[in-house]
């Protein structure tokens, strides 16, 4: 290359540089990282169930805070819990902040139920028939005075006259029941039975935002200390809500990246100071990996509109492959250049290189063909990132390179030692088919115990100190289970609520056969119109019902015309049915706002709480019911991930066939097809049987992992197949790959030092993939190998 044409080419490069800087600075203020679940769910039913777990994920359901103030006496931790209430109120994180009802909640409960008493008589047809029946009525009658004679006399002698079959008693013992949690109220402040104030926040940002998170919770211990000071420091706070793990969690994997990241820079620096003794070949390997990030992240985010934090993590780990393509180059231009400078080593080197890209790109072409949105998001970014790296080594690397590289010594002594390692390995066909031998062995020891486990919860570790305090709180509070409960949904309020009717009628019959523990609903608190007319109307149409009731009452020793007003009012214009926007605004407003959650598309849901219970018995009693659907959180990841892993595990196969075709073509002949191709599969294959006689359980984490290992077996594979008859020998080659694998090794293979589940999977089937892929490629090399010519 003429020195004035190589300037050019550098110009060129540069300029490249310049306007992928660009683009990425333009990606990074673009990007919208989503972590919806639905982009990897198959069925429409799945996908129905996705939505809405999503929608609830984003309501205050998940956004809420709980927390409880525990002081010396309980009159001390109302005080202390209505100060700390008013300082989150001010704060601008908080979006809303509930302490309790604000009023008396006898005089709400009165002012509520009681002109409604009749409208909430019974839900349904049944239980209103035998409420007015002759049995029924003389049992009212009973009751009635019963009741009379109990510390509650006095209450009730007000009200028997308007409300004889003490309909609005029986109503707040339900709503007493439809509370059961422990909560009281004292002085507008929600207590727990073992006296500790309550506090319900909502964030305005999702739990999931590290950033906004953060700010909350050292704002919550900002104004916890003062309120504490001001107490003595008597004061105990404990919180309950999904923020605090996240933040954790975030934290905890930051950590981990950074301490293994530094570590890792650190020895693939010293990696190519050792091998190169040039920074100039650090700057310039980079160049690849920065190109091939940009351009997957923007032409996903153009493509798609946003990217999905899997496909993220996906991507990055697969487009660090492309970084093999330019070790591959740079070894051997470094210890076998040709006469015609770098450019004369690329173009020897490029078919090798463009069909290991081409082969890995082939790899995933199987993902784009998916019908998941998340899938294909995937293939996108990763074929075009890798794409991107194989034409910046081209085209943006040669005018980098010395024109005369001198190796040194280490460098040229790790190429010799790798080809006489290779040569004692040739001589003899017994060591040479040990090693595969020996590979296929573990992979059949080690895959015959594989089990999958799709529980999302072994990918995070997540802090015991912080879980059960987590436990305690919800324990103190609510006394239902996380994560589980049936949800009716309408176009409307009314809609909505007419379904939980059903739901509540079902599960009262699902508790009485053990099928459930206990469950809280918003039925107690507000049925649907159409149930509270329906209760009026029976009511009223009952047959002679003052006569009967009349004479039940006589029976008892009551004058009957000491209850007139019941007559008189069951004869006039009833008050309406009350509605959710009047409860809402009422000071009971607080005890039911947790029930209802808005929903895409202007629909309102409202949410049903268990604890315990037969979650196959409960799906069967609920079953057919539109609008309505039960929710348990852990069978649905599971399920979630359980598909999408196996569908994911199809779509590598497909796009395993096609890159063994693509060798097929381009070899020819079955033999150098099969040595290229199949170290990769065992190479994969052979390390997750490793973890698993290890003792570890195989995750969606370990499957990503897999595609790092396919994608890298098949390019040293490749790199070894295209020197089979080349007169240089296979250490300029074997340097490459196993620069390529210490790399692997210090980028990814630490990871197996991470605390987190997660990106320790990740870091541990890289770790040894890429360790057998250096052994296996050269040894399948050896049976294609045909000498000098």
């Amino acid at each position: 290359m003429k020195p004035t044409t190589r300037w050019r080419a550098r110009a060129i490069s540069l300029a490249v540089v310049a306007a992928t800087a660009a683009l990425g600075a333009w990606t990074l203020t673009h990007l919208q990282v989503t972590t919806e679940i639905t982009e990897f769910l198959p069925s429409s039913e799945d996908r129905e169930l996705a939505r809405i777990a999503a929608e609830v994920a984003s309501s205050d359901l998940t956004r809420t805070i709980t927390l409880t103030v525990e002081a010396g006496d309980r009159e001390a931790a109302v005080e202390a819990s209505a100060e700390l209430a008013r300082r989150l109120a001010r704060r601008a994180e908080v979006e809303w902040v509930r302490r309790g009802p604000g009023a008396d909640l006898d005089e709400a409960f009165y002012t509520l139920y009681f002109p409604r008493r009749n409208l909430l008589l019974a839900s349904s047809p049944e239980e209103l028939e035998r409420a007015t029946s002759d049995a029924g009525l003389r049992a009212a009658a009973q009751d009635l005075r019963r009741r009379l004679a109990s510390p509650t006399g006095t209450f009730i002698r007000q009200i028997a006259p308007r409300d004889p079959l003490l309909a609005f008693v029986r109503h707040l013992e339900a709503l007493r029941d439809a509370q059961e949690g422990g909560l009281s109220v004292v002085d507008g402040q929600l207590v727990t039975a073992e006296g500790r104030g309550v506090i319900f926040l909502a964030s305005r940002a999702s739990p999931f935002d590290g950033d906004a998170s953060r700010r909350l919770l050292d704002g919550i211990a900002r104004d916890f200390d003062a309120v504490n000071r001001a107490h003595g420091g008597t004061l105990r706070l404990e919180q309950s809500g999904v923020h605090r793990f996240a933040v954790a969690s975030q934290a905890a994997i930051e950590e981990d990246v950074s301490r293994i990241s530094g570590i890792g820079t650190a020895g693939v620096l010293l990696l190519f100071l050792i091998v190169y003794r040039s920074l100039r070949h650090l700057a310039v390997g980079s160049i690849p990996l920065l190109v091939g990030g940009v351009v997957g992240l923007a032409v996903t985010q153009l493509v798609f509109g946003r990217v999905h934090g899997l496909g993220l993590a996906f991507g990055a780990t697969l487009i660090g492959v492309g970084v093999d393509y330019v070790e591959h180059y740079m070894n051997h231009h470094t210890l076998a250049p040709s006469p015609d400078g770098p450019e004369g080593s690329m173009r020897k080197l490029w078919p090798g290189i463009a069909l290991g890209g081409t082969t890995t790109i082939a790899g995933l072409s199987g993902l784009a063909w998916t019908s998941f949105p998340g899938i294909r998001e995937l293939a996108v970014l990763t074929s075009t990132g890798i794409l991107a790296a194989m034409l910046a080594t081209r085209y943006l690397v040669p005018p980098w390179m010395p024109l005369a590289p001198k190796p040194t010594r280490i460098h040229r002594a790790m190429a010799r030692a790798l080809e006489r390692g290779l040569g004692v390995i040739r001589r003899s066909w017994a060591t040479r088919l040990a090693i595969p031998v020996v590979a296929l062995a573990i992979c059949g020891v080690g895959l015959a115990k594989l089990r999958w486990v799709d529980d999302v919860r072994v990918l995070n570790a997540l802090d015991p100190a912080l879980l059960a305090e987590d436990e305690r709180v919800r324990e103190q509070v609510s006394r239902m289970d996380s994560g589980r409960f049936v949800l009716a949904w309408g176009e409307d309020e009314e809609t909505a609520l007419r379904r939980n009717d059903e739901v509540s009628r079902r599960l009262t019959e699902a508790q009485e056969a053990g099928e459930v523990e206990r469950f809280r609903s918003i039925h107690a608190f507000l049925p649907s119109v159409e149930e509270q007319r329906r209760s009026l109307e029976g009511l009223r149409a009952s047959p002679r019902l003052w006569e009967r009731f009349g004479a039940a009452l006589e029976a008892e020793g009551f004058v009957i015309s000491g209850f007139e007003p019941f007559r008189e009012e069951l004869a006039s214009e009833a008050p309406p049915p009350l509605t959710w926007s009047e409860v809402e605004r009422s000071p009971i407003g607080p005890l039911v706002q947790s029930f209802r959650v808005d929903l895409g598309d202007d629909r309102v849901g409202f949410i049903t709480m268990m604890r315990g219970g037969d979650v196959d018995a409960l799906e069967a009693r609920l079953a057919g019911m539109e609008g309505v659907r039960l929710f348990d959180q852990t069978r649905f990841l599971e399920g979630a991930y359980g598909r999408f892993r196996a569908r994911t595990m199809q779509m590598i196969g497909f796009g395993l066939i096609a890159v063994f075709l693509l060798l097929l073509v381009r070899y020819r002949k079955l033999v150098p097809a099969l040595a290229a191709f199949l170290p990769a599969v065992l190479s994969a294959a052979t390390s997750l049987a490793v973890l698993v006689l290890l003792g570890f359980e195989a995750n969606l984490m370990h499957l990503v992992a897999l595609l790092l290992v396919l994608s890298m077996g098949v390019d040293y594979g490749v790199f070894m197949v295209e020197i089979r008859d080349s007169d240089e020998g296979a250490g300029p080659t074997l340097s490459g790959i196993l620069v390529a694998c210490l790399t692997t090794v210090l980028s990814f293979g630490l990871l197996a030092m991470s605390e987190n589940p997660a990106l320790r999977a990740l870091g541990a089937i890289s770790g040894i993939g890429s360790v057998l892929s250096l052994v296996l490629a050269p040894t399948a090399w050896l049976f294609v190998r045909r000498g000098s010519r």
